[in-house]
C-alpha cells in the first residue's frame, strides 16, 4: 500500500497539533532534583538524556483504553467513555510518549463522528495550575477550620455562661440557707438563756459574746476547701491567696474575687518594670479590615501557655472595634463584662509575669483587599492591596516575613536616606580616581541597585526567582497600598546578667583587678635580621607582591608579608609556606566545635548523595567560598562507593584533594571546617528525589515507582514532620517491646482486668505506630490523606529515606565566664554562683 503525499501531510499536521497540546516544558529549579527507574536523569543545570519505558501501571491503562478503541466503539461510547473526565485523568498519569499515542488514537475515534476534543484533554496540569489548586483547597480547609474553631468558641462561651448561671443559683441558695440558719439561731436564744443564768448569774454579759463573734463562721458563707477551690477556679489565683481572701471577706465569693483583683493590680504594678520581650503576634480580620497586635510576656514558656494565647486572641478581636492604632483605647475595650486592662492585671496575678499589650497595627478600610500571615506566633505581616485577592496578600506577606524589605516602593524611601547613601557611594567612587562624570553614572547605577534591594516591589519573589514581586502584582492585576510587619520583642533590650562581675564582686575584687590581664609583648628574637637579606634579594617584597599573594591565597596581609620575607620574595614558595602554616592552623582549630554549616546534594545517573559540611559560625555558613566548597564536596561524593568519608576527602577537585582544600579554607577563613558525614540513595529500579530546606536540613527519598515530583513532596513532608521510621516493619522489636511495657504499666494502674488492658495496649500501640511511621502520618499538604495513601494514588511504594540536619548531635561549648573570672581573682570553686 502506497502512502500519498496528502495523507503524509495530514498525518504530520495532526502530530504537530497533538504535541502542542502538551504545552511548553517547564525547567526544574531550586534544590530539588530526581532520578527515576526508567533511566531518566533530571538535573538542575541542563537538559536530560533519557530513554522511555512503559511501567506496569501505564500498561494497564493502555490496555484498558485500547480494548475500547479496538472494539469499534459507537458514538455514545466514544463520547461517554473515551472522552470522559476519568479517561482524561488516566491518560494524564501515563508517561509522555504513551500519553501522546493514546490522545492521537482517541482523537481519531472522535473524528469519525465529528466530535471535538478539548485541547486540555489528557494533558497534565502545569506546576502553576497544581499550586493554584492546592491554594484553593487550602483556603477551603482554612475556612472549615475557622468555622469549627468558631463553633468551639461558641460552645465554650455557652458553657461559661451556664457555669456563671449555676454559680449564681448556688450563691442564692447559700444566702437563703444562711438566712434560715440565722433565724433559727435567733429563735433559740430565749430558751438557751436560763441555763447559763443559773450557773453564772452575776455575769450576764458573757451571753452576748457567743452570739456575735462566731456568727460569720457559722453562717452559710463558711470558708471550706470547696469554696476555696471555687474561688481558685474562678480567678486562677493561688490556693493560700484564695483562702486569705475568703477569710478577709467572710466567705463572700464576689468580694474575695475583688480583693484578689486589687491584689493582682498591686502585683501588676510591681512587675511592670520587668522586661517582657517574649510573647505572640495575633491577627484578626473582619469586613475588609485587619488588625495585628503584639502582646509581650517575660519568658517563652508563658508565651506558649494556653491562657496567655487565649488572651492574645481576645485582644486581637477587640482591636477590630478600635479606630486607629491607639493601644490605650484598645485596653479600655470590654470583653465578657470586664476591660482588657482588668483582664491583663488578673493574668499578671495568675501567671506571675509582666504582661503588656505593646502595640497594634491596622490595615484596610473596606475598599481594599487585606490579608495577613503569622510565622510561628513570632512575626506577623499585614498586606493591603488595590485589586487581587486574600491569597495573593498572604503570599506577599510570606515574602515580606522572609525578606523584611524596609519600604514597599521607591517613592516611600525618605529623601535623607537616599542622600546619605548617595554621599557614601560618591565617596567610594571618587577614591577610584575616575572623572566626576563617570563617578556620577556609577553612583546612579548603584543607587538603582540599592533601591531594588530595599523596596518590596523590586525584590525577587521568594516562591519564583524568575519574577519580582512587582511583576507578580502586575500579573494578578493588583497594586501595593502598603504593609505592616511586627516581630515579637524587636527593639526591646533584654537585660543580660554579668556573672563575671557578680563573682568578682563576691570575691571582693574590683572591676579593674578582675579584668583579663594583657599579656606582655614578646621580645623580638635576634634572628629577625635574617629576613632583611631577603629584602635585598632579587625577589623584592613590595606592596604589589603582597597584594598578588593575598589575592592568590586569601590569607591575611601580614601573613603574606611574613611568607614573602621568609621565602626571599618567591611567590610559589610563599604560597607553599602559607599552605603549611594553614595546615598547622587547621590542626589547632580541629578541636573547636563546628556546629553550623550547610547540607549539599548532588546526583549522577540513578544515585543521589547528600553531605553535611560544618563550620563554627552562621556568618561563615553564608560565605561564598564556604558554600562553593560544600557544592564541590557534594559533586565529588557522587563517585564515592558507600558513605566513606576518608575516600571522599582523598578525591581531587581543581588539581588538589578535598582535604587539602579544606585545610586551605581553614587558613583563609580562620574557623574549624569539617566534612562531617554523607549519605546516599538510589539503585536500579528506583526513583530518587531530594529536598533541602534553607541549606540546614536535607532529605533523600527513594521510591519504587512514582516520579521526581512525588519524591520531592514526600521529602518536604519528612523535613517538616521528622518521622523516625518509614513503615511499621522498620520499627525495631526492642522499641516496640519497651513501648508496650510502658503502656501496659499505665493501663494496669487503672485497675481494669488483664483482657481489657491487653486491648487497650493494642489500640495505643497502633496509635503510636501511626505517629512515628512515615506512611501512616497525615500528609502536610493535604490533611485529608496519609502519606501512604498519597503513594498508593501515584502507584509508588516507599523504599527508604535519609534525613540530615546541620549540627544535630553536636554539643556546643558554653563559656563559663563566672568561673573564669573567679579563677583569675583567686577564688576557689565554691565561690561560683
Amino acid at each position: 500500500m502506497r502512502l500519498s503525499t496528502v495523507a503524509l501531510t495530514v498525518f504530520l499536521a495532526a502530530t504537530s497539533k497533538t504535541a502542542e497540546a502538551f504545552g511548553p516544558s517547564a525547567p526544574i529549579r531550586g534544590t530539588a532534583f530526581g532520578v527515576n527507574n526508567n533511566n531518566v536523569v533530571v538535573s538542575n543545570n541542563g537538559a536530560s538524556s533519557m530513554t522511555m519505558r512503559i511501567g506496569g501501571s501505564d500498561m494497564k491503562r493502555k490496555q484498558r483504553i485500547l480494548e475500547i478503541i479496538d472494539s469499534n466503539p459507537s458514538q455514545e461510547v466514544v463520547q461517554d467513555v473515551l472522552l470522559s473526565e476519568s479517561t482524561s485523568a488516566a491518560i494524564q498519569k501515563c508517561n509522555w510518549k504513551l500519553r501522546k499515542v493514546l490522545i492521537r488514537k482517541i482523537k481519531n475515534q472522535a473524528g469519525r463522528y465529528g466530535l471535538s476534543v478539548d485541547a486540555s484533554f489528557g494533558v497534565p496540569p502545569t506546576q502553576e495550575e497544581r499550586e493554584e489548586k492546592e491554594r484553593e483547597e487550602g483556603a477551603k480547609r482554612q475556612q472549615a477550620k475557622q468555622a469549627a474553631l468558631k463553633a468551639a468558641q461558641e460552645q465554650v462561651q455557652a458553657a461559661k455562661e451556664a457555669r456563671v448561671k449555676r454559680r449564681a443559683e448556688s450563691k442564692a441558695r447559700a444566702a437563703e440557707f444562711a438566712a434560715q440558719m440565722k433565724q433559727k439561731k435567733g429563735d433559740s436564744k430565749p430558751a438557751a438563756a436560763p441555763t447559763p443564768a443559773v450557773a453564772a448569774a452575776p455575769e450576764p454579759v458573757k451571753e452576748e459574746k457567743p452570739a456575735t463573734a462566731p456568727a460569720p463562721a457559722a453562717s452559710g458563707n463558711a470558708v471550706t476547701p470547696k469554696t476555696i477551690k471555687e474561688l481558685r477556679d474562678a480567678t486562677g489565683a493561688g490556693m493560700m491567696d484564695c483562702k486569705k481572701a475568703l477569710l478577709e471577706c467572710d466567705g463572700d465569693q464576689e468580694a474575695a474575687a475583688e480583693f484578689l483583683r486589687k491584689k493582682g493590680l498591686a502585683k501588676a504594678d510591681k512587675k511592670a518594670s520587668r522586661v517582657a520581650a517574649e510573647g505572640k503576634i495575633a491577627i484578626a480580620s473582619q469586613n475588609g479590615k485587619a488588625v495585628m497586635v503584639e502582646v509581650n510576656c517575660e519568658t517563652d514558656f508563658v508565651g506558649k501557655d494556653s491562657t496567655f494565647l487565649g488572651y492574645c486572641d481576645e485582644v486581637a478581636s477587640a482591636a477590630l472595634n478600635v479606630e486607629g492604632d491607639n493601644v490605650e483605647s484598645l485596653m479600655s475595650q470590654e470583653v465578657d463584662g470586664e476591660s482588657l486592662e482588668a483582664t491583663r492585671q488578673a493574668l499578671v496575678a495568675k501567671i506571675g509575669e509582666n504582661i503588656q499589650v505593646r502595640r497594634m497595627s491596622t490595615r484596610g478600610d473596606g475598599n481594599t483587599v487585606v490579608g495577613g500571615y503569622v510565622h510561628m506566633n513570632q512575626i506577623g505581616v499585614l498586606v493591603e492591596l488595590e485589586g487581587g485577592d486574600e491569597a495573593l496578600c498572604t503570599d506577599i506577606a510570606m515574602h515580606i516575613t522572609a525578606m523584611n524589605p524596609p519600604y514597599a516602593t521607591a517613592d516611600e524611601v525618605p529623601a535623607e536616606v537616599l542622600e546619605k547613601e548617595k554621599k557614601i557611594l560618591s565617596d567610594q567612587a571618587l577614591e577610584s580616581g575616575k572623572p566626576p562624570e563617570i563617578v556620577e553614572k556609577m553612583v546612579e547605577g548603584r543607587i538603582r541597585k540599592y533601591l531594588e534591594e530595599i523596596c518590596l516591589v523590586s525584590q525577587s519573589y521568594v516562591k519564583d526567582g524568575d519574577k519580582t514581586v512587582g511583576k507578580l502584582l502586575e500579573e494578578k492585576g493588583a497594586k501595593i497600598v502598603g504593609f505592616s510587619r511586627l516581630a515579637v520583642g524587636e527593639g526591646i533590650e533584654k537585660k543580660e546578667d554579668d556573672f563575671a562581675a557578680e563573682v568578682a564582686k563576691m570575691a571582693g575584687v574590683k572591676s579593674e583587678e578582675a579584668a583579663v590581664p594583657e599579656p606582655e609583648p614578646a621580645k623580638e628574637e635576634p634572628k629577625a635580621e635574617a629576613p632583611a637579606s631577603a629584602k635585598s634579594s632579587g625577589g623584592a617584597v613590595t606592596p604589589k607582591t603582597i597584594k598578588e599573594l593575598r589575592e592568590a591565597t586569601g590569607a591575611g596581609m601580614m601573613d603574606c608579608k611574613k611568607a614573602l620575607l621568609e621565602t626571599d620574595g618567591d611567590q610559589e614558595a610563599a604560597a607553599e609556606f602559607l599552605r603549611k602554616k594553614g595546615l598547622a592552623k587547621a590542626d589547632k582549630k580541629a578541636s573547636r566545635v563546628a556546629a553550623e554549616g550547610k547540607i549539599a546534594i548532588a546526583n549522577s545517573g540513578n544515585r543521589a548523595v547528600m553531605v553535611e559540611v560544618n563550620c563554627e559560625t552562621d556568618f561563615v555558613a553564608k560565605d561564598g567560598s564556604f558554600l562553593e566548597f560544600c557544592d564541590k564536596v557534594a559533586s565529588a561524593a557522587v563517585d564515592v562507593a558507600g558513605d566513606n568519608l576518608e575516600e571522599l576527602m582523598a578525591k581531587e577537585a581543581g588539581g588538589e584533594t578535598l582535604e587539602a582544600t579544606r585545610q586551605a579554607m581553614v587558613a583563609k577563613i580562620g574557623e574549624n571546617i569539617q566534612v562531617r558525614r554523607m549519605a546516599s540513595r538510589g539503585g536500579e529500579g528506583s526513583t530518587v528525589g531530594a529536598y533541602v530546606h534553607m541549606n540546614r536540613m536535607g532529605v533523600l527519598v527513594e521510591l519504587e515507582g512514582g516520579t521526581e515530583q512525588l519524591c520531592m513532596d514526600v521529602a518536604m513532608h519528612i523535613a517538616a514532620m521528622n518521622p523516625p521510621y518509614a513503615t511499621a516493619d522498620d520499627v525495631p522489636a526492642e522499641v516496640l517491646e519497651k513501648e508496650k511495657q510502658i503502656l501496659s504499666e499505665q493501663a494496669l494502674e487503672s485497675g481494669k482486668p488483664p483482657e481489657i488492658v491487653e486491648k487497650m495496649v493494642e489500640g495505643r500501640i497502633r496509635k503510636y505506630l501511626e505517629e512515628i511511621c512515615l506512611v501512616s502520618q497525615t500528609y502536610v499538604k493535604d490533611g485529608d490523606k496519609t502519606v501512604g495513601k498519597l503513594l498508593e494514588e501515584n502507584g509508588a511504594k516507599i523504599i527508604g529515606f535519609t534525613r540530615l540536619a546541620v549540627g544535630e548531635g553536636i554539643e556546643k561549648k558554653e563559656d563559663d565566664f563566672a568561673a573564669e573570672v573567679a579563677k583569675m581573682a583567686g577564688v576557689k570553686e565554691p565561690a561560683a554562683v
